[in-house]
């Protein structure tokens, strides 16, 4: 069925707060898109955001690094790629009915363009952005002897820009502990004040910070299948160094940890919403994990409070909640 077609079905439910925008292209487009073409960008924003109509999507938070959509000849700037992007998500919105909010992303390597990172989700943070993320490779930031302070002085400038960001009141969420140690999630809550945490699976190396983040509510932001093909978690069921079930998608959910299923990179794993959620049910899960889930989803996202309060109403109606959130 053609993604036309199935949005069409009015009932949307879920609430997706962990896509890359980047690697959400639809390859289609992608010739386009390589011309550094702003109005290609405006039609990537529009055509994710009808991508998630089809799948059931009420809320979406994709995320891109607006630096690397460029273009080699920098015939555009980061902001006017910004811009695009916030003009295609706010049509998508109108015409699909999905909710669209943008996080701007940091890349680790890269941090020649933190600062203008920064600066943008400051100047854009009323018009469609909602927060910052980082995201690369943690093994830039580890040590061969796993000490996490020495991976402390290796993300100084990580930690500074997340500092700011939280002093300026910029909602901020961190790609740690999905293949690196259980150090990077205590990092990303201590000295950047994460608010959520991208992946953090291997959370469950450390089990005083584990439980913390029951406690605290820490949201885990989960893709199933992106951080199986990237090696960071089996999918089948074996025992863990502190001897918990793992797949830890189910140790979450029997825990009582705050998390959500997301896609990561519909172009690379060939997959969406959809796809997720069938894979989960193959793992165990049932339609009251999901509404557990979607419901924990939408009280982390980084929408004003007047505007999520108004998202908790539509899921609560969706799954049947009474509104006591």
């Amino acid at each position: 069925m053609e993604v036309t077609e199935r949005v069409a079905n009015p009932a949307k439910y879920r609430v997706h707060l962990h896509i890359h925008l980047d690697g959400a292209i639809r390859p289609s487009t992608i010739w386009e898109l390589s011309r550094g073409d702003l109005a290609a960008i405006e039609r990537v924003a529009f055509e994710f955001v009808e991508d998630e109509a089809g799948s059931a999507v009420l809320y979406t938070e994709p995320r891109f690094s607006p630096h690397l959509l460029v273009g080699a000849g920098g015939q555009v700037t980061a902001r006017q790629v910004t811009e695009a992007v916030l003009r295609g998500l706010a049509r998508g919105q109108q015409q699909f009915g999905v909710t669209a909010r943008l996080l701007l992303c940091c890349v680790r390597g890269f941090s020649e363009y933190y600062d203008d990172v920064l600066e943008m989700c400051t100047e854009f943070r009323d018009k469609g952005v909602v927060g910052m993320d980082i995201s690369g490779d943690e093994a830039t930031a580890t040590t061969e002897d796993g000490d996490m302070h020495s991976s402390e002085q290796l993300l100084q400038r990580e930690i500074a820009l997340f500092q700011e960001a939280a002093r300026r009141g910029i909602h901020r969420t961190v790609h740690s502990g999905e293949a690196g140690p259980a150090y990077m999630v205590q990092i990303a809550l201590d000295k950047m004040h994460a608010e959520r945490i991208g992946h953090g699976y291997h959370v469950l190396e450390d089990e005083e910070l584990y439980r913390r983040c029951i406690k605290e509510r820490v949201h885990f932001e989960c893709c199933p299948s992106s951080s199986h093909l990237t090696g960071s978690v089996p999918l089948t069921q074996t025992k863990h160094p502190v001897q918990r079930r793992v797949h830890c998608f189910g140790s979450f959910y029997e825990d009582g940890v705050s998390f959500s299923v997301n896609v990561d990179d519909p172009t690379v794993i060939q997959g969406n919403m959809d796809s997720e959620y069938s894979l989960m049910r193959r793992m165990g899960f049932n339609e009251a994990m999901f509404a557990t889930m979607n419901f924990n989803a939408a009280k982390a996202c980084f929408l004003p409070e007047n505007e999520k309060k108004e998202l908790l109403k539509k899921i609560c109606k969706a799954f049947g909640f009474p509104e006591t959130y």
